[in-house]
């Protein structure tokens, strides 16, 4: 592995253990500070919808500008909004806050973009899964810190960690990782979402059916992501220790999954194929975790919905990549995580809502959800699997 991609990975791993601490805990503060489940779940939409407008603006800008400065100035931001928090816990500054880190997490683009830069096009969806590892590895090390945190103090103590290490990572970008982008387009208009370029960008079918089914994979997702540590809390009274252990687990499948496994099936399965298997596994996995009375099934949920969620993410992602033209990964790859994002506006929204009636409903209907993108998604997939051999 060349010293440019391992840098950026010690850059996504100190940007992840910040979000890793943040997802479990997040929900908790803010019915702490008076908010119920529907405000979880808007303050949670509030941070993607501010992704999905600035994710094609930042791939723009390092397409334009490279990718050094727009990653440096993404974790300044981040690091703002997380000092926020930690000074001014109250409910109208959480809204401001996880709208400013949506922007500066539209950074993902960027990162994907860098390794696109970085790798050999056989490499790509090993580099990708190795980037995946990192977002898993973080999920250990942030719920676990986050945790114990807020369990020895508060839970708004915990947002000053990550609020440090964004500021760490802005250093070590500036200082250590070099630019990646060596056809710098100084041509291009930086604007937000437009739907002309989203159009041309999805005109291939195949690449059209990737991005909305990364849309989808991220609403069925996100339909869950505020609630459950509610849901752990009233079913088996788990504390912010006991949540952050929990997504401690479910962080240590994730980086088992893209760090060693996935670099083992993709040389036996397609991408394609791990794909279908991670619609299955996840549209089963999400359901018992919602359902199940007993703990034990719950925690093995948590170590097959990441696997599950690890195939989906990372072989689309790769996808997209593989089929997109070289100049143009930080617009598509761009473009990709707003519909991401997208689904992840309405998902907490509605999750929220009928999670205010039942805690376990947001489960049952990601995973009816994902069997439907799956239904419906099968004869694309195969359309993209034969037109991949054919080459």
């Amino acid at each position: 592995m060349n010293k440019k991609l391992l840098t950026l990975l010690l850059v996504v791993f100190i940007d992840l253990i910040g979000f890793g601490i943040v997802i479990p805990i997040l929900p908790l503060l803010v019915t702490q500070i008076g908010g119920g489940t529907i405000l979880v779940g808007a303050i949670i939409a509030s941070f993607s919808l501010f992704q999905f407008l600035f994710g094609p603006i930042l791939g723009r800008l390092s397409d334009k500008y490279g990718r050094r400065p727009v990653l440096i100035l993404s974790s300044l931001l981040n690091s703002v909004s997380y000092f926020f928090i930690f000074f001014f816990p109250q409910l109208w500054v959480l809204f401001a806050a996880r709208m400013l880190a949506g922007i500066g997490s539209s950074n993902i683009s960027v990162a994907q973009a860098y390794i696109a830069d970085s790798s050999k096009e056989h490499e790509r969806t090993k580099a990708f899964g190795l980037m995946g590892s990192i977002f898993g590895l973080g999920f250990i090390v942030g719920p676990l810190l986050g945790g114990f945190v807020s369990y020895q103090f508060s839970i708004s103590a915990a947002f000053i960690i990550p609020a440090v290490l964004s500021l760490i990572n802005a250093v070590l970008i500036y200082f250590i990782l070099p630019e990646s982008n060596k056809s710098l387009q100084k041509h291009i208009k930086i604007e937000f979402f437009n739907v002309k370029i989203a159009r041309e960008v999805m005109k291939p079918k195949n690449i059209a059916f990737l991005i909305l089914l990364f849309m989808f994979v991220n609403f069925s997702l996100s339909l869950i992501i505020g609630v459950f540590s509610l849901l752990g809390h009233q079913k088996f009274g788990w504390d912010e220790g006991q949540n952050g252990l929990y997504f401690g687990l479910i962080g240590l499948s994730s980086f088992t999954t893209q760090m060693f496994l996935i670099r083992q099936l993709v040389k036996k399965i397609s991408e394609v194929q791990m794909i279908k298997l991670g619609l299955v596994v996840f549209s089963i996995s999400i359901v018992v975790m919602g359902l199940s009375p007993l703990q034990a099934f719950v925690i093995l949920a948590g170590v097959t919905t990441p696997f599950a969620v690890s195939l989906m993410m990372i072989n689309t992602q790769s996808l997209i990549s593989l089929e997109s033209k070289p100049e143009e990964q930080g617009m598509v790859l761009g473009i990709t995580q707003s519909f991401g994002a997208l689904g992840m506006v309405f998902g907490p929204l509605i999750g929220g809502t009928i999670g205010s009636v039942n805690l376990s409903l947001p489960f049952v209907l990601s995973g009816i959800m994902t069997l439907v993108i799956l239904f419906f998604g099968r004869s694309y997939l195969t359309y993209i699997h034969d037109q991949r051999q054919s080459r």
